[in-house]
């Protein structure tokens, strides 16, 4: 293998120099003086740091009236590409950009039942390459009356373009259906910024001046990601724009803290096969009426026009999106979930804390895939003409409401399936607050506020099964269906704990170093889109480095694009942040910093020191780790080699944000130390044996945006890049940890995914402390591809789980016999968990190829709503302790169960009870009973 030459004649420290501006640019004579980051004029969350300054006369963008900006900002995204990714900045002003490029499509046309490769043409302003951010200076709407400030980009060509939306039949083949082929249709159309994988668009905002509410004209999209893993937009203000962001298919999109008011549409996504993340986004008419921006038109004029022809959120296929604290306001559609243009594909989602109020139809669902839509925490309102939610005639699976308030009516049209309420509260509605023409319903212990006008049951209506719903519990049904089931039961037994609310889920201020010092280290280091390898070990002189930010009174050790060799530990002190080219998530594929390995622990091996380790304060951002020697050298990928974790916490307060692992044995260890106030958001990769322990007692800390899945380790950047290429699948699936959580208290665990584990979350024993799990909530946990998703092994009195919206998934796994969604305790009544230990899981999916749905060995475990769309040969298998199942859907067929094998749920010899109430099984309710524990609740006559 090729390697890289040591890059200069001696290693120098270099210090950002302050430019003109005050920005901090690499374009600087290298000095040895100590500066600050780049001053902007509004707050950021993290220091800004910049190699490519667009106005830099390299460059030559211009703030200024009649200047066409387009040449010199692609001059800056094309130079930071060549130097292997970066952030380009864009100091504050108003930009303009007055031409286009052109760009080639080549798509795999249908002609018939045939095929053919075709080019088609469209235009785009800029091209962001892999591996590059744009970057500018930006005031957050909320906090400045509404006023769009800062940067802004200034769009003034595409007006009426006819390919502002164009796309193609096409064929593809669907990788996670065997290669199924499709009929779809490939977006050809035109965009402002086109988005290619690993890139960002931040802190800036996009205006359109010739934009005119009396007179609207289509613009081409304004972002568009077009394929491969990793789009981010953050800290975005799309002032006007006809059409916002356009995910075509392509994976890991993620838009947050972002303001949009779009005439059409603002956020579409299409067949996005691996998880994409929706967080804090409003969409409204009020960010273009109130931006103080010439021409702005009046709030109720621009809210005349998206109410009469806008779409806030538009998700075709999406397999598995995260969508939490979306607010849309003000359009025709507020919400719309459905089909894949051209075939029957549509997403499965969870949705935590989406607001939208009066839109036409607050909520449209069109279609769901079996796995179905968990939405809690939520609301939906319409005005008096309007739905909350409306369901389309090819709706036929499931959709689960828990928490959820409508201002309005839900109305359905949906051909089957179950549409399921837990805790819900409808106020404000025309004649009826439901509104079921076919069908089945469940509701359990929803709120209606006024006393009449609860439930219409339409002719082809199947069910409703009704527990504690009502006006003070009295529900009201007009029942005009031919042959319904309709059963309403009242009971203080039945009562139940509500799913809760006001969940904390992201930390108050960002982490940051105190200090915005920042040290430009030019280490030793690969570069250019080969599969050179650094060789020359850089760890001493980069603990220099770090030793001289602490000493210098804290700041930013910041390590440019390239790939580094680090064959020794280092320690990053208090109040320093070691930081790469990446202020976003990414992706391996995508290069940038990159910090390569050897290091196994020595003599002593995976018990030795961690490669990077973290003291109080301490913090990493933006780059890559790799092991370059885990399948080599006597070890393979089905054998690869134990060595310790890769980053330790060693004290409070440490944080890990946009930290990619290509591969690694193991990931982040914050369980060795008390490591309270940690904060640990968008750590993805594929860690081996263990991806994030966390424990030592630690109080207060987060867990967030957790992606795990093996691709990580086979995608590699343009060239190779000197990453190792492995396929880790199965030895993940039947070796790795990926979350563990043991003596922590008030933990966040917000939104992870992990595809592939033994585990995918697991609850234990500390074993510094001896203490066990005390009372923690986890938010929108994923498990994929896990023998056992979830794994509650220790659990004390004092222990009390709570999961919302999580989704835990089982496929067949070889040598892994039994599988099943959740285990609690490893064997029956094991001593390990304490008979009145707690696991609750509000509004869950379970679908795949589990042998059981839930071993239940000890312990109390309620499933307060649930789809199980598989249910293995045992549905609710409880071996010992107790189960209660309530507004849940057995979608598995089955036969009558034989003495002691099949059934949606069995209560073992040893087993003490299960309650079943509220459920609907589509063959009926079938269990098996051996011992003298009970079953009861109101599905047991």
């Amino acid at each position: 293998m090729k390697t890289s030459s040591k890059l200069g004649a001696a290693t120098i420290l270099i210090l950002l120099a302050l430019l003109p501006m005050n920005i901090a640019c690499a374009q600087a004579q290298k000095q040895q003086v100590l500066q600050q980051s780049i001053k902007t004029t509004y707050p950021t969350k993290d220091w800004a740091i910049s190699d490519f300054v667009v106005t830099d006369p390299a460059f030559g963008a211009k703030a200024e009236p009649g200047f066409d900006n387009r040449a010199a900002f692609q001059a800056a995204i094309d130079a930071a590409y060549k130097s292997g990714g970066g952030v380009v900045y864009i100091p504050a002003g108003n930009y303009e950009f007055r031409s286009t490029q052109l760009g080639t499509k080549n798509v795999r046309v249908r002609q018939g039942r045939s095929e053919s490769k075709k080019d088609f043409h469209f235009e785009y302003v800029l091209r962001l390459h892999p591996g590059v951010q744009l970057r500018g200076d930006w005031a957050n709407p909320e906090v400045n009356n509404g006023k769009v400030l800062g940067t802004i980009l200034e769009v003034r060509v595409g007006k009426d373009a006819p390919n502002y939306d164009g796309s193609v039949e096409s064929w593809w083949n669907d990788g996670q259906a065997d290669n199924a082929l499709r009929t779809t249709y490939t977006s050809i159309a035109d965009r402002f910024i086109e988005m290619n994988a690993g890139t960002g668009v931040t802190n800036l905002s996009i205006w359109y001046p010739e934009q005119d509410i009396n007179d609207v004209k289509p613009y081409p999209w304004t972002l568009f990601q077009t394929q491969g893993d990793c789009a981010t937009i953050e800290h975005v203000t799309l002032v006007n724009s006809y059409n916002g962001f356009n995910s075509a298919p392509s994976e890991l999109h993620y838009v947050l803290d972002s303001y949009i008011t779009a005439l059409n549409k603002g956020i579409e996504v299409h067949v996005c096969t691996d998880i994409g993340r929706i967080e804090n986004v409003r969409i409204s008419p009020e960010y273009w009426a109130k931006s103080g921006l010439p021409g702005a038109p009046s709030l109720a004029d621009v809210t005349a026009y998206t109410k009469a022809n806008g779409t806030g959120y538009q998700m075709h296929r999406s397999d598995w999106e995260y969508v939490s604290y979306l607010h849309v306001s003000g359009y025709k559609t507020g919400v719309w979930i459905g089909r894949e243009p051209g075939f029957a594909d549509a997403p499965n989602a969870q949705l935590y804390e989406v607001h939208v109020d009066n839109c036409g139809n607050g909520l449209y669902v069109e279609d769901v895939n079996p796995y179905g839509i968990l939405i809690s925490n939520s609301s939906f309102g319409a005005p008096e003409d309007g739905n909350a939610v409306y369901f389309y005639k090819d709706f036929s699976t499931s959709v689960q409401f828990n928490g959820v308030n409508f201002n309005g009516p839900v109305v359905s049209d949906g051909s089957d399936g179950v549409v399921s309420f837990e805790s819900c509260t409808f106020s404000e509605y025309r004649d009826y607050a439901l509104k079921m023409n076919s069908g089945n319903a469940l509701l359990s212990q929803c709120d209606f506020k006024k006393n009449a006008g609860h439930v219409y049951l339409g002719a082809d209506m199947h069910t409703l099964k009704s527990v504690n719903s009502g006006y003070k519990c009295n529900l009201k049904v007009d029942n005009h269906s031919t042959s319904a089931k309709v059963e309403v039961i009242t009971g203080k037994k039945y009562f139940f704990e509500p799913i809760p609310k006001n969940v904390k889920t992201n930390i108050d201020v960002h982490p940051r170093p105190a200090s915005d010092k920042v040290l430009k280290a030019d280490l030793a280091r690969a570069t250019g889109f080969n599969n050179n390898r650094p060789v020359k070990d850089v760890s001493a002189e980069l603990q220099s480095a770090l030793d001289a930010v602490k000493a210098a009174g804290g700041g930013t050790l910041y390590l440019p694009a390239g790939r580094y060799l680090v064959d020794n530990p280092i320690k990053v002190p208090s109040g320093v942040e070691l930081r790469g080219s990446w202020d976003v998530q990414h992706h391996t594929q995508s290069g940038g910093t990159a910090i390569f390995t050897n290091y196994d622990g020595g003599a002593a091996g995976e018990k030795g020191a961690s490669l990077i380790q973290l003291e109080a304060g301490a913090g990493i951002r933006g780059i890559t780790l790799a092991q370059l020697n885990i399948a080599s050298d006597g070890y393979s990928v089905s054998n690869p080699r134990k060595t310790p974790f890769l980053i330790q916490g060693q004290g409070p307060k440490v944080y890990i944000i946009n930290v990619t692992i290509a591969v690694g044995d193991k990931g982040i260890d914050l369980a060795s130390y008390d490591t309270s106030g940690h904060y640990v958001d968008y750590l993805g990769g594929v860690p081996l044996r263990a991806g994030i322990w966390v424990g030592g007692g630690a109080e207060g800390g987060f867990i967030r945006n957790m992606q795990f899945n093996p691709h990580y380790g086979s995608r590699l950047p343009e060239g190779g890049q000197g990453y190792p290429e492995v396929f880790m699948m199965r030895f993940v699936q039947s070796n790795c940890s990926a979350l563990k959580f043991a003596d922590v208290k008030n933990q966040t665990i917000f939104n992870n995914f992990v595809y592939g584990s033994v585990y995918g979350i697991h609850f234990l024993k500390d074993a510094i402390t001896g203490k066990y799990p005390g009372k923690m909530t986890v938010i929108g946990h994923g498990s994929d591809g896990c023998t056992y998703s979830l794994f509650v092994e220790d659990a004390d009195k004092n222990t009390k789980i709570v999961a919302v919206n999580s989704e835990l998934v089982n496929t067949k796994i070889p040598n892994e016999p039994v599988r099943s969604y959740v285990l609690m305790g490893d064997e029956v009544n094991t001593g390990k968990v304490h008979p009145d230990a707690k696991l609750i899981l509000y509004n869950s999916a379970f679908w795949g190829s589990p042998v059981f749905g839930a071993i239940i060995n000890n312990g109390i475990v309620s499933f307060q709503q649930a789809n199980f769309t598989r249910s293995g040969t045992q549905g609710i298998d409880v071996r010992g302790g107790k189960a209660h199942v309530y507004t849940s859907y057995f979608a598995q067929k089955i036969a009558e169960p034989t003495a002691g094998n099949g059934g949606y749920a069995r209560l073992g010899g040893q087993g003490k009870s299960i309650e079943l109430t509220n459920n609907y099984y589509i063959s009926g309710l079938r269990f098996n009973k051996s011992g003298e524990g009970l079953i009861y609740g109101s599905d047991k006559k």
